[in-house]
């Protein structure tokens, strides 16, 4: 089984011995500068959210998504148990209903490179991860996973169809060019329906003060709709911002690497990328949690020369990333990656932590679900990888959100729907060692010897020494819970009917 947040299509080199330490468990109307009390600014915020109606009611709700990022995160943080009891709530309602699109579902398409220079892509690629990231985190909002998004990169849209094919109502439309230092944005907002811009603006800055042209071009988007809903200060501090261009450069280009397809090198490239980032600005939060990012998938995936070091790195520079930002989902993200092997319970608060400051992370849903498994909570995994699926329907992991899936079914004995979802996951891609892995165990446990024999022939040519004693050490190396192993025991069983080899 695979259980990395990190997924890579090259396989382990071994799984962890029963000495590695991976086996070990563990606005209103009142002039802006008039002071408030705490108490009157609930109330305040309470009136304005019911006059319109919760922020959900309409178009101008886009904008106040928007215009509130600049002032999510203290607000929020103040008022989540009060104003907005479950946070996630749009997010299961959107999966349990996908022919009904959520008011304030959206995607940012791909802001498009207007320098005639292919290696500035991941100038625009930053800004609109950036975005992104930024609508995502705000109460009520639907927002579409950055892997589904860039899947439209280059490509002619029709609005209707995106509409259709992700459920939601709104698009975030976008152009950067860049002139040394000087940087010129242009943004619209489409509604998918009629396929008309209901607004457009342009923006020019410094690349030296990028985050601040990000909330300028979210605060006017917000004023251009004619809505004022919370002033407040950002959601990102400046602790979190890097004060020098050349960092954020070099972060925005490990960034852009550490999207590619993994395999080790491109993680290398990606944390090399990270540290001259560090190099030149040792306290870039996001450099920070990119490096961390990359550890983990070096633990996740047996590429780490040295496990006990890499995850002892990675969890200082994400517990230095958090004393700087609290508030940073990526950071909890990075270290419930850094915890999954060996401490799928602490993973779990990592991640839970995460998707409670940004409800739209499908990455963080999906491996909440294979860390639930690994719990012994199996039960409880396919919402998280349902939702995974549902906020990023086009998602590069999505083959490996279908095999989780699978593998819950498979742990809970289900076998038609394991071998249903795994079929799913082959046909999204089908160099996934471990869907083979799971399809030859329910076609065993079934009986179905001869569809058993040709899934084992497909995980032959993907590793051809592949064998039980092998797979089962794997397991066993990720989690010492009781119920998972006797689960998993049962999926070793089905192998060996399956026709799999001893050693």
């Amino acid at each position: 089984m695979v259980t990395n947040s990190e997924v890579s299509s090259d396989l382990p080199d071994k799984p962890a011995s029963d000495n590695d330490p991976l086996n070990k468990t563990a606005s209103d109307n009142e002039p802006p500068d008039k002071p408030a009390s705490s108490l009157n600014f609930k109330g305040r915020l309470r009136a304005r959210l019911q006059l319109i109606g919760g922020a959900l009611a309409s178009i101008a709700a886009i904008g106040a998504i928007a215009g509130g990022l600049a002032g999510y995160w203290t607000v929020w943080k103040t008022l989540r148990t009060d104003v907005f009891p479950d946070k996630q709530q749009t997010q299961r309602e959107a999966t349990a209903r996908p022919d009904v699109a959520p008011r304030l579902s959206l995607v940012v398409l791909p802001f498009a490179n207007l320098n005639n220079d292919p290696e500035q892509d991941y100038f625009a690629d930053g800004i609109t991860t950036d975005l992104t990231t930024d609508l995502a985190q705000m109460p009520g909002a639907f927002v579409i996973g950055r892997g589904t998004a860039f899947t439209y990169k280059n490509k002619q849209i029709d609005f209707r169809t995106l509409g259709r094919d992700l459920g939601i109502r709104w698009a975030v439309q976008g152009a950067v060019r860049r002139n040394g230092n000087q940087v010129r944005v242009n943004v619209s907002l489409t509604d998918i329906a009629s396929g008309r811009d209901v607004w457009s603006d342009r923006f020019d800055g410094d690349r030296t003060n990028l985050a601040a042209l990000q909330d300028q071009i979210t605060a006017r988007l917000a004023r251009s709709l004619n809505i004022e809903l919370i002033q407040a200060e950002s959601r990102r501090s400046e602790a979190d911002r890097s004060r020098n261009p050349d960092a954020m450069d070099f972060t925005m280009r490990g960034w852009t690497k550490f999207y590619e397809p993994q395999s080790k090198i491109q993680n290398a490239q990606a944390k090399d990328l990270f540290d001259s980032a560090l190099r030149l600005d040792p306290d870039n939060v996001e450099a920070m949690v990119g490096k961390a990012r990359c550890l983990a998938a070096n633990v996740n995936n047996r590429w780490s020369a040295s496990v006990v070091e890499d995850k002892k790195q990675g969890l200082d520079l994400i517990d230095r990333a958090l004393s700087k930002s609290p508030a940073s989902a990526g950071a909890h993200w990075a270290k419930g990656n850094l915890l999954l092997f060996g401490d799928p319970e602490g993973a779990l608060a990592e991640y839970d932590t995460a998707l409670e400051i940004d409800p739209n992370n499908p990455a963080v849903y999906g491996a909440r679900a294979i860390t639930l498994i690994t719990s012994g909570r199996t039960r409880e995994a396919f919402s998280p990888a349902q939702l995974a699926l549902r906020i990023s329907p086009r998602d590069p992991f999505a083959s490996v959100w279908r095999y989780w899936l699978c593998h819950a079914h498979l742990h809970l004995r289900q076998y038609a729907e394991a071998i249903e979802e795994c079929r799913r996951s082959v046909n999204l891609n089908n160099l996934n060692l471990y869907s083979y892995v799971d399809l030859t165990s329910a076609y065993g446990a079934t009986g179905q010897l001869e569809q058993a024999q040709q899934s084992l022939t497909e995980l032959n040519k993907l590793r051809p020494d592949f064998t039980i004693q092998w797979y089962r050490d794997l397991g066993y190396s990720i989690s010492s819970n009781p119920q998972f192993r006797r689960e998993f025991d049962g999926i070793v069983d089905g192998l060996r009917k399956g026709g799999v080899r001893e050693q």
